[in-house]
């Protein structure tokens, strides 16, 4: 949509969501001295189960200037997790060093999501909520901005932090591409004793799909399941799930963060970090972008780093799906 005689508010960047993706986004832009408005169609963070991350979250949380509130927030700590075959069960640690075993966080994702929210409040990013994208704003084929709630915001960078809906992505026509059959994820929380697992997360294959269970106190788990539907159809109950990736994910005037341009399940547990680290990574390209004409270079620096980071892990997780249960179903 071109830009007509509307007054627009202008910022150097516009970040479409306030989950983990938008708001390492909005902290590292914001950090440089950008001015940064992040938009968010939610009036709070949502109550949802939580995230099971791995050890290699901490220097990123560091490196946001959250890991001390991530701390303060007693969220319960894994050394590894169980693997579950059948009837036999087998542990796997993270691994150790001279300061004790590496330690995962099992976060509350309304809590978690709302430190990183006051955090990029607090790096002077201004945060709209209840605010729902409802066109972009377009000169030529570069965007420059979006409407939202009837108004009209312009900035150098549009960043798509929509998750899994990829708003951006499919106001843009991208083209998109599809790497596994559909899937489909249900989860919840119910009270379980959890002491067999000894605090820690478990997960077991199945012929049709994988379960994982997480203890959050001493009489509850989170859960998460999925199943794997066939080729052609539609996914089954709950999420769609099915791994897919956005080549162009970034272009002239936006970029697509995490979820937004690539997800795969869940079981990779490198979700929230990707998504920092896009963030992250968008703040430093741009930073070191003080002209339009460094726009193509840094595009497709970021678009050759998010492949392989993708690619790495759709391989591995791959070949995880191919020597478990789950393989015969997941190649049909």
């Amino acid at each position: 949509m071109p830009v007509g005689k509307t007054e627009a508010e202008v910022f150097d960047v516009i970040v479409l969501g306030a989950g983990p993706a938008g708001c390492a986004a909005s902290i590292s832009a914001q950090r440089t001295g950008m001015r940064v408005l992040m938009l968010d169609i939610s009036s709070r963070p949502k109550n949802s189960p939580g995230e099971t991350l791995h050890p290699g979250i901490e220097p990123l949380l560091k490196q946001l200037g959250v890991f001390d509130q991530v701390l303060q927030a007693d969220f319960k700590r894994h050394r590894g997790i169980w693997l579950q075959r059948g009837n036999s069960r087998e542990f796997f640690p993270y691994g150790e060093d001279e300061n004790g075993p590496w330690l995962g966080f099992q976060v509350d994702r309304e809590i978690f999501h709302r430190i990183l929210q006051q955090a990029a409040v607090d790096a002077k990013a201004t945060l709209i909520r209840n605010c729902n994208p409802e066109a972009l704003l377009q000169e030529g084929n570069r965007v420059i901005g979006v409407i939202a709630n009837s108004k009209h915001f312009q900035a150098t960078w549009t960043v798509d932090a929509t998750g899994r809906s990829s708003w951006l992505a499919r106001k843009l026509e991208l083209a998109l591409k599809k790497y596994s059959p559909p899937l489909g994820v249900q989860f919840g929380w119910k009270n379980e004793n959890p002491k067999v697992l000894d605090s820690q997360p478990s997960f077991e294959f199945l012929d049709d799909g994988w379960d994982w269970k997480a203890p959050i106190s001493d009489n509850r788990i989170a859960w998460v399941k999925l199943r794997i539907g066939k080729s052609g159809s539609r996914p089954p109950e709950g999420i769609d799930l099915t791994w897919k990736f956005y080549e162009e994910c970034a272009g002239p005037g936006f970029f697509l963060l995490g979820d937004a341009a690539a997800s795969l399940d869940p079981s990779a547990s490198h979700g929230v970090l990707r998504a920092l680290m896009s963030g992250i990574f968008f703040g430093h390209l741009v930073k070191n972008c003080p002209t339009l004409i460094d726009e193509t270079s840094i595009t497709e620096t970021y678009r050759a780093w998010f492949r392989e980071q993708f690619e790495n892990d759709e391989k591995h997780l791959r070949q995880r799906y191919l020597e478990s249960p789950a393989g015969r179903q997941f190649m049909a």
